[in-house]
């Protein structure tokens, strides 16, 4: 698998395909789930085991995971509260602010009081996953 050389990587004596491979690698753990972005966000600093680009691709899943669609995220937010979230929330975030591993961000507001909050949301099925692959 060739991949056209930025100027940059050249310079600095960097192989492209070694930088398509570690990209590959990151979107593989994504794609695997929870307990691999873990191991990932792991290895990512461990310069005895991986190399420094798979490191510098890796250290992305410690801030970049994406998140999971918005309408499984609402629903898990009703299963959690036990009644729709706007019997809660005056809004709630169409898209989270932040997603991790385990789970996502959401913005609201308390319908009583009209706080801005934070709204933790797991990530579905992330207790099992875990639970099975440790």
């Amino acid at each position: 698998m060739d991949v056209a050389a930025p100027p940059w990587l050249v310079y600095y004596g960097i192989d492209p395909n070694e930088v398509a491979k570690a990209i590959e690698l990151r979107e593989i753990v994504t794609s695997l789930g929870p307990t691999y972005i873990k191991l990932g966000q792991v290895l990512s600093i461990r310069p005895d085991i991986i190399s420094p680009v798979a490191m510098t691709e890796l250290q992305k899943l410690c801030d970049k995971v994406p998140s999971f669609p918005d309408d499984i995220a609402m629903t898990l937010i009703e299963e959690e509260l036990g009644q729709p979230w706007q019997e809660i929330y005056s809004e709630l975030s169409p898209l989270p602010i932040d997603a991790a591993s385990l789970g996502q961000v959401d913005k609201g507001r308390l319908k009583e009081k009209g706080d801005l909050v934070d709204v933790k949301v797991q990530r579905p099925f992330v207790l099992e996953i875990v639970t099975v692959k440790i």
